[in-house]
């Protein structure tokens, strides 16, 4: 795989394909199925989850580097989300809502590692929503990409925090550099630099990690 600051996408199941942009249709259905589970429609939240789901878990995932932790935030997410969905009126598009929750959680995970709260565990049944699942590899994915997927992770985990973010938005999620700078509170132009540098420390650390595990242990004499 290549590792210059240009290939930070490969072809692997951790990098899904950004999606397309959603069309008129897809967004007045979305819209609907909001303001349906405003009313307390649980059928409509769980569509709602069903759609955005894997992006926020992925989003989650680059994040912390950690399954389990990515499955458990995303999980709060939702729940969240939807206490908090009588406050939202549209103002911005619902998955940039949705990831601006995540962001918020992901900062306070980070900065309450060492101290995690009862409610870790919380379900989603005041929700309506049970049996989440993060999405995960396929049952025939080669050993060879698991290793890859865990370089990768590492190597994004790694970076400093304001560029992460940004890799994660634009480079996995598909994110326009103006959408990524709404949603962070920052310029285009801050986006464009922080994107650039996260491209090119993060091709530094996936050669650094390859190089280390290609020498192997230090032969003994």
């Amino acid at each position: 795989m290549s590792t210059s600051p240009e290939a930070i996408s490969p072809g692997l199941p951790w990098f899904a394909a950004p999606p397309c942009p959603a069309g008129t249709g897809e967004t007045d259905r979305i819209a609907r199925l909001v303001s349906q589970a405003r009313e307390g429609c649980h059928d409509a939240y769980a569509d709602l989850i069903g759609h955005h789901r894997d992006r926020i878990y992925r989003f989650c995932l680059g994040w912390t580097g950690n399954p389990e932790d990515a499955e458990e935030l995303c999980q709060d997410v939702f729940v969240r989300a939807y206490s908090a969905l009588p406050r939202y009126q549209g103002e911005t598009h619902f998955a940039a809502w949705l990831f601006r929750i995540a962001r918020n959680r992901c900062h306070d995970h980070h900065r309450s590692r060492a101290r995690r709260d009862a409610s870790k565990n919380q379900c989603l049944e005041s929700s309506g929503v049970t049996g989440f699942r993060a999405p995960g590899l396929p049952p025939d994915q080669n050993a060879a990409d698991s290793e890859e997927i865990a370089r990768l992770r590492q190597a994004i985990t790694a970076l400093p925090e304001r560029l992460r973010e940004v890799l994660v938005l634009c480079g996995l999620e598909g994110f326009s550099q103006d959408e990524c700078a709404a949603l962070l509170g920052c310029t285009r132009r801050a986006v464009e630099g922080r994107l650039y540098r996260a491209r090119l420390e993060l091709a530094e650390k996936l050669g650094r990690v390859r190089g280390s595990d290609e020498r192997g242990p230090a032969a003994e004499n």
